[in-house]
């Protein structure tokens, strides 16, 4: 009996934590976004070594995060003037510390200062950024000394958010010329590129960045979408492992690392690193508010999705519709988008714009989406006679009401069910206007040849779009005959000319 308690006792393993094991779990708790318990794990690895300079940057870093710049820096100081000299990158973060409390004076300081010791430094690209801000937050900055590359960089920016990709790509390489190792002009040149098809000249641009900065995050994060937009699945998973290492101080490269999580369907991360990026201080746009609402939605954190929806105000500051976007469009198109409350604000905004194309696809979407409660809204209250009629429509239709529908609405449900298996055509909303001329043009009355006016305005609406097609292939996918196409398409053609729609 003896011999056995003392086997029993032989087998405990005594186990003493160090400063190592608590700076471990801190990290990890910093990974998940818990920046308060990340802070009191790190303490507790510094009470045990407190001039471990790897505890003491993290900590100030985690400090940093919380907004606590002033006890951030002090940590920082002490590491750059007690316990390593060497390690210059912290006169750029209390840079950044001393910008965020608005002490220009300070910031400069720093900043040159890491500019003189490091003038190959991995921060150099940042450094001249932040360089370039406290300038223009300080008193006395004159727009007019602006070096010419930073114009030109603007206005290269403003083109590619404008869609004019040709002229965005010419001021770009304005920019590389006069500044060569301006990696920001590189990045957006190549989602130029990209956006162009020009696949071999975006990807080149691409590695040659990270051939000269392997830690460029904007390069890795274009990369990485650019293969998830390919369907280059292995490749995008090389380049994955080094995006999960990163922990980048910045909230614009916080932002750009959630929102390519978000691409690729990472929403977990997404949603961390977009909030991380609020938190941080980004200049959010209309865009990041939804991007941060979105992947917060998907991983059912509501209060904030909503929070963050409220600040999208339906992409009202934007060029693009928001229609365009394709998180939009998988918004809009997922199996579960009647549970969305996104989907339900944009659709009923979308109801009441001025362009007629975006409310009969609504009215569509919500048949689509079986919405009865708000067809019926719609069918009682809209301001168009002709908007509340075919809702109305729609309303019997999914009540199973009139067994005589309105047959002029099977066109495009027809349409629907060529280009988007019977889901609403989201991608293209302007398909709903060369629908409503077909509306126009027949009586509810009419004995009406379906499968053929589909085609008709399928057809016609390809070659408005100069996208190549034939009446034999539009025939096959509308399952009708060349002849019934061709018998609707003149007709057809000259009302749409009339209405500028040809």
């Amino acid at each position: 009996m003896k011999s056995e308690k003392m086997s029993k006792k032989a087998r405990i393993i005594s186990f003493n934590p160090n400063g190592s094991y608590y700076f471990q779990k801190g990290v990890v708790a910093y990974q998940k976004g818990d920046l308060y318990k990340a802070y009191k794990y790190v303490d507790r690895a510094i009470a045990f070594e407190p001039n471990e300079v790897e505890y003491l940057c993290q900590q100030a870093s985690i400090l940093a995060e919380l907004e606590d710049y002033k006890s951030s820096n002090r940590i920082l100081n002490r590491i750059v003037t007690e316990l390593d000299l060497g390690l210059t990158e912290c006169h750029f973060f209390m840079a950044n510390n001393y910008a965020y409390l608005g002490e220009f004076q300070d910031a400069l300081r720093e900043v040159n200062l890491y500019l003189q010791e490091e003038p190959h430094g991995i921060f150099v690209q940042d450094a001249k950024e932040l360089l370039h801000l406290i300038n223009e937050e300080s008193v006395g900055y004159d727009i007019d000394k602006e070096p010419q590359y930073i114009s030109n960089h603007k206005k290269g920016r403003q083109q590619l958010e404008n869609g004019q990709y040709k002229k965005a790509i010419n001021l770009f390489r304005k920019v590389i010329k006069e500044e060569p190792e301006f990696w920001a002009a590189y990045n957006n040149l190549a989602i130029a590129y990209f956006s162009l098809r020009l696949m071999d000249k975006a990807y080149a641009t691409l590695h040659h960045v990270l051939e000269r900065d392997s830690g460029n995050i904007h390069a890795l994060c274009n990369l990485v979408t650019f293969y998830h937009q390919s369907n280059e699945i292995e490749l995008r998973d090389t380049i994955l492992p080094r995006l999960n290492k990163l922990f980048p101080y910045f909230p614009d490269h916080r932002s750009k690392l959630g929102s390519t999580y978000l691409f690729i369907g990472d929403f977990e991360k997404a949603c961390r690193w977009l909030t991380s990026a609020e938190k941080a201080g980004v200049n959010g746009d209309q865009v990041f508010y939804f991007w941060m609402a979105y992947a917060a939605y998907k991983v059912g954190r509501l209060t904030v999705a909503k929070r963050a929806w409220n600040q999208v105000h339906y992409f009202d500051e934007t060029p693009f519709h928001p229609f365009q976007y394709e998180k939009v469009q998988d918004m809009l198109l997922d199996e579960n988008a009647y549970d969305n409350f996104m989907v339900h604000s944009l659709i009923q905004h979308e109801l009441y714009n001025p362009d007629q194309a975006e409310q009969l696809f609504a009215i569509f979407y919500l048949h689509y989406l079986s919405a009865q409660d708000e067809l019926n809204d719609t069918a009682k209250n809209h301001e168009d006679p002709a908007i509340r009629a075919i809702a109305s429509e729609m309303v019997m239709d999914l009540a199973h009401k009139s067994q005589n529908v309105d047959h002029r609405l099977n066109i495009m449900w027809h349409v629907q069910l060529c280009l988007s298996e019977g889901k609403a055509v989201v991608r293209h909303p302007e398909l709903y206007d060369y629908w409503y001329v077909v509306y126009q043009m027949l009586d509810k009355q009419d004995e009406i040849d379906v499968e053929g006016w589909a085609g008709a305005l399928i057809y016609l609406w390809k070659k408005e779009k100069n996208q190549h097609t034939s009446q034999a292939e539009i025939a096959k996918l509308c399952h009708t005959s060349v002849y019934r196409i061709r018998k609707h398409i003149q007709e057809l053609g000259q009302i749409l000319k009339r209405n500028g729609l040809l």
